[in-house]
C-alpha cells in the first residue's frame, strides 16, 4: 500500500541541481570558450557559436524545473524537456547498472548523480542530476529488491558501523604508482596542454607563457653548467640525456597523479552476481557490472606489465555504457594486480570458465614468411626517403629494417594462438603489447571465415567471432593465418555448440 502511494508521488530533482547542471555545462564549453577568447580565430562565427552554446547551457539549467520522475511499483518513469517533452518508462528488471557519482561538492551538499543503464546499449537510460541519498537508497531498494544482505548492511550502517565485505581487489598507493607508470596517461594531459598552447594568439598571455618557458630553460641551462660542468663536444649529448630523463620523470609524475585521482581507494566487490567497483580521489564513483552481461574478457600484458610482473583485466558488456563520453563507464574491472593472482582474479570474474584447462593452439608457421614479406615491403618504402639525404644510407637502413621484420614475424607467430573448449573460445596475440581475449560461447552472435587474396594463395583464412557491445579497435577474437579447413572446422564446432546454448545478453 505504501508502495502504491509512492507510485503516485511526483518527484523533482534536488534543489541544488541547477548548480551541478551549470558546472557540467561549464566543463563542456570551457575549453572552446578559452580557445575562442585567446586563440587566433577572431571569426564572428566562433562568437555566435559560443553565444548559442551559452544559451543552450542556460536552457539546460532551466530545464531542471521541468524534470520529473516517478518511482512506480514496477518501473521508473522519467519526464523531461521544455519545448519537446520526453517521457520514458524503464522497468526495474531491465535496469542493469545503477551507477553513482559524487564529487566534493556533492558530498558537502549530501547529494549524488545517478546513472541508470539497461541492456539497450548506447547512452544511459536516464541520468538523475542530482538527488539526495534517501532517494538513492529507495531507488536501490526498488531496483535490487529488499534483499537480506542489503538490509543487514543498511542496519549496520545505521548503527554507525562500517560493513565489511570481502574484496576481490584493492589498490594500495604502490599499485596506483605502478599503474601510472605502465599506462602513461600523462601523455593525454600533455596533448591537451600543447593543443591549448598551439591555439594561443599573439598577446600578453602568449608573451607571458613564452617568457616563462625561456626563463625555465635558462635556469635549467645554468643549473646544468654549475652541476655537470663543460663536457666540450659531448655537451649537447649530455644535455639531451638529462632532459630526456627529466622529461620521462615528469611524464611519470603526471601519469601517477592522473592515476591517483582516478583510482584512489579502488575496491572491487562481487555481490549477488554483480561486480561493483568504487574509486576516485575527489570525485567518488561507484559502478556495477552484472557478471552475466560480460561479453568479452581481455587480459593485458604489455612490456611494462611484464617488467612489474603485473596484469590488467578489462571487459566489454552488452548494451549499457562502454565509452566514457557516454557516461560513467568502467572497462578495467581489475586495473592492476600481481601475475600470481591471475587464476584467482579470473575465476572470481568469470567462474564458469575452466581457466586451468586452457590448451593453446598456435597459428601456422607459414605466417612467418607472409608477415616478413609484408614488413620487408614496408621497410623498402620507409627507407626510400633517405635518398633525399644520402643514397648510400638506403641499403643499410633497408637491411636493418628487413632483419628486424623477420624477428618480429617470428615473435608474432610464436605469441599468437587460440583455444576452444565446450564453453569458451580464446585468442591471444601481440609482441610488445600482449593481449588475451576470451568469449563464452553463449555470448557469440556471429562467426565468420574470411579469405583475402593472399589467404587464398596460401590456402589460409581468418576466423572472426562477433559479440554484442564490441568496441571498435579493441582486441577481439580475430584469428589470422590458419588453414582454411581448420577455420571451417572451428566455425562448424562453434555453430554447433552455440546452437545448443541459450543466448544470454
Amino acid at each position: 500500500m505504501a508502495t502504491m502511494m509512492q507510485s503516485k508521488e511526483e518527484r523533482k530533482l534536488h534543489k541544488t541541481s541547477p548548480i551541478f547542471i551549470l558546472l557540467d555545462n561549464i566543463k563542456k564549453i570551457l575549453f572552446p570558450v578559452l580557445i575562442a577568447l585567446v586563440g587566433p580565430g577572431g571569426s564572428y562565427w566562433e562568437y555566435i557559436a559560443l553565444a548559442i552554446a551559452l544559451l543552450v547551457s542556460l536552457a539546460s539549467v532551466i530545464q531542471y524545473r521541468f524534470y520529473r520522475y516517478w518511482l512506480e511499483p514496477n518501473q521508473i518513469r522519467v519526464k523531461e524537456g521544455i519545448i519537446f517533452r520526453n517521457e520514458r518508462q524503464v522497468p526495474y528488471k531491465r535496469i542493469q547498472n545503477l551507477n553513482l557519482t559524487q564529487n566534493p561538492l556533492h558530498r558537502i551538499l549530501g547529494v549524488v548523480t545517478v546513472q541508470l543503464e539497461s541492456a539497450s546499449g548506447g547512452k544511459p537510460e536516464a541520468v538523475i542530476n542530482v538527488v539526495d541519498m534517501a532517494a538513492v537508497k529507495e531507488l536501490k531498494r526498488l531496483v535490487h529488491g529488499s534483499e537480506e544482505g542489503e538490509a543487514e548492511d543498511e542496519q549496520t550502517q545505521d548503527e554507525g558501523v562500517t560493513p565489511s565485505k570481502p574484496s576481490l581487489l584493492r589498490m594500495p598507493f604502490s599499485e596506483i604508482v605502478r599503474y601510472g607508470v605502465i599506462t602513461n596517461k600523462g601523455l593525454v594531459i600533455l596533448a591537451v596542454v600543447f593543443g591549448f598552447l598551439s591555439q594561443l594568439s599573439d598577446g600578453a598571455l602568449k608573451d607571458y607563457i613564452e617568457n616563462k618557458i625561456v626563463s625555465i630553460a635558462n635556469w635549467l641551462t645554468a643549473s646544468f653548467d654549475s652541476v655537470l660542468g663543460d663536457f666540450g663536444a659531448l655537451t649537447i649529448v649530455v644535455y639531451g640525456l638529462v632532459l630526456a630523463v627529466m622529461g620521462l620523470l615528469g611524464l611519470w609524475l603526471l601519469s601517477i597523479t592522473f592515476a591517483l585521482f582516478k583510482l584512489h581507494d579502488f575496491e572491487l566487490l562481487k555481490n549477488k552476481g554483480k561486480l561493483q567497483a568504487t574509486m576516485g580521489l575527489l570525485t567518488r564513483m561507484q559502478a556495477t557490472i552484472p557478471m552475466s552481461r560480460i561479453q568479452t574478457l581481455t587480459v593485458r600484458n604489455s612490456l611494462l606489465h611484464r617488467w612489474f610482473k603485473r596484469l590488467t583485466v578489462s571487459v566489454e558488456t552488452a548494451g549499457g555504457v562502454n565509452h566514457e563520453n557516454q557516461g560513467l563507464a568502467i572497462k578495467e574491472v581489475a586495473p592492476l594486480f600481481a601475475q600470481e593472482r591471475r587464476p584467482e582474479i579470473l575465476n572470481d570474474i568469470q567462474p564458469d570458465i575452466s581457466w586451468q584447462a586452457i590448451e593453446w593452439q598456435g597459428i601456422e608457421s607459414l605466417a612467418v614468411k607472409r608477415i616478413t614479406k609484408k614488413l620487408v615491403l614496408i621497410s623498402a618504402v620507409l627507407s626510400a626517403p633517405l635518398a633525399l639525404v644520402h643514397w648510400g644510407w638506403i641499403i643499410p637502413a633497408f637491411l636493418v629494417l628487413a632483419i628486424l621484420s623477420y624477428f618480429y614475424a617470428k615473435a608474432y607467430v610464436k605469441n599468437t594462438a587460440y583455444c576452444l573448449d565446450q564453453d569458451m573460445i580464446g585468442f591471444k596475440s601481440g609482441v610488445i603489447f600482449k593481449k588475451e581475449t576470451y568469449v563464452r560461447l553463449s555470448k557469440i552472435q556471429t562467426v565468420q571465415v574470411k579469405e583475402s587474396l593472399f589467404d587464398r594463395r596460401y590456402g589460409m583464412a581468418k576466423l572472426e567471432v562477433d559479440t554484442a557491445g564490441a568496441i571498435v579497435g579493441a582486441h577481439h577474437i580475430d584469428i589470422p593465418y590458419i588453414m582454411l579447413d581448420d577455420a571451417l572446422t572451428i566455425q562448424n564446432k562453434l555453430v554447433d555448440r552455440v546452437s545448443n546454448k541459450q543466448f544470454v545478453w
